[in-house]
């Protein structure tokens, strides 16, 4: 499934004009091509280009000389095309690259469909055939285009108040304070401990942005959707979340209370607690934006996503963010990625560090933020427990290690913050 005579095309229109080359590769990469002869031959013209030699029959036939395809690149560079239609030929062999993506997404669908649960196996199909039709070259943009859109948020950020926030708003003043809100193409990394509250810190997020109307999702790993439910309404109704998991009349009386005044059902947030691999969760998150037009989402935790492949957990999740960071751009959307630390932190008794991330794969170069929570081992028994934060990654902000705790309770699955102003439940 290939057109062999555009692949040719395009090699002989950069050796005809070399000045070609530039408008084909913002089109296609080597992996477009089909024949694994026009693949390795396009790869030497491209170094040939990087490298200011002059492309031709003879210099061409040189580098692809050890390679054994010294005839054929000869043979192409005889060929009777014309590098005015370059970018033509290069789309043509685009478009076959991606019908043979969606073909091959498609039979490894199949090839799983006895195995795997269809709401997986749909996700998964979905997510393959999202990643088949992105362009593999983004956006070329002149510096007027850069400029325009650089001055577009500026003046976004003076209409907004002297906060000064151009993101999402968490309503936790601490932390709009460090990221401006939850800005989009970001991916943030929530890290800490287990039982230290990170999921309820990013829930509490989620239904801050969404009682303010922000429509938001989350791919939930590790809990079912009714105990997110619980806890959701637990921190917004300010009842024992225990407690209203086994339906006690004090707190299903406060849960029934809150809602009188803002009624959960209507929040814009979406749930996925199905979905475990990667390609799956890239799918929903898509379909959020499309449908609902999210702002943000938040996937927790990374550690429990799957990828293809026999990996290390090291490769594993570093290629969860590499992949989670892209999913942000493309989609201009805020993504908070929940991680877990080791527990020897806690034998060590002593905060972590951006080294503790990277323990947990690749992570630091990916990310935007680095948002860090920490309890010291004396103050776990405390109610509310003190939790520390640090943003020890801001690519726009400041960094380090705050100094007040946000108190975190535990029974209602609420952080607060020590100073007045707190935007969360009273």
């Amino acid at each position: 499934m290939f057109d062999e005579s555009a692949e040719r095309a395009v090699i002989a229109a950069a050796v005809f004009d070399d000045s070609a080359v530039v408008d084909i590769a913002s089109v296609i990469t080597p992996g477009d091509f089909y024949v694994s002869a026009h693949r390795a031959i396009w790869q030497r013209v491209v170094q040939l280009h990087a490298a200011g030699t002059p492309i031709d029959a003879v210099t061409l036939g040189d580098a692809v000389r050890d390679d054994g395809h010294t005839v054929l690149a000869g043979q192409i560079a005889l060929d009777a095309f014309t590098a005015a239609n370059a970018a033509s030929y290069a789309r043509i062999v685009s478009d076959w690259s991606r019908r043979r993506a969606v073909v091959a997404a498609c039979q490894q669908a199949i090839a799983g469909a006895t195995s795997s649960e269809p709401g997986e196996l749909i996700a998964d199909l979905a997510g393959r055939i999202e990643a088949a039709g992105e362009q593999a070259i983004g956006e070329s943009l002149d510096m007027h285009t850069v400029m325009t859109r650089l001055m577009g948020e500026i003046e976004q950020a003076s209409q907004t108040g002297d906060d000064g926030l151009v993101g999402v708003r968490t309503r936790i003043p601490m932390i709009d304070g460090a990221l401006g809100g939850l800005c989009p193409t970001r991916l943030i990394v929530l890290a800490a401990r287990p039982s230290i509250g990170k999921t309820a810190l990013s829930l509490q997020i989620a239904v801050n942005a969404a009682r303010d109307g922000v429509p938001g999702g989350i791919c939930s790993l590790e809990m079912g959707e009714t105990e997110l439910a619980a806890r959701m309404n637990a921190y917004h109704a300010g009842a024992n979340f225990t407690r209203l998991m086994r339906g006690r009349s004090d707190a299903l009386d406060r849960m029934v209370s809150a809602w009188r005044s803002d009624q959960p059902g209507t929040w814009p947030l979406h749930l996925d607690v199905d979905t475990y691999g990667l390609a799956g969760i890239e799918a929903r998150i898509t379909s959020w934006k499309r449908r609902h037009g999210i702002r943000f989402a938040i996937v927790d935790h990374i550690g429990l996503v799957e990828v293809e492949g026999d990996k290390s957990p090291y490769d594993r999740v570093s290629l969860v963010s590499r992949r989670l960071k892209k999913l942000a751009k493309r989609l201009d959307i805020a993504i908070i990625a929940v991680a877990q630390l080791n527990r020897a932190l806690e034998k060590e008794r002593r905060k972590p560090t951006l080294a503790d991330l990277r323990d947990s794969g690749n992570i630091e170069q990916d990310i935007d933020i680095g948002m860090f929570l920490h309890v010291d081992p004396d103050d776990m028994d405390a109610q509310p427990v003190p939790v520390q934060v640090g943003f020890l990654k801001n690519r726009t902000g400041r960094r380090g290690w705050q100094r007040e705790a946000l108190m975190f309770d535990g029974q209602c699955q609420t952080f607060r913050e020590q100073a007045v102003g707190y935007g969360g439940p009273s």
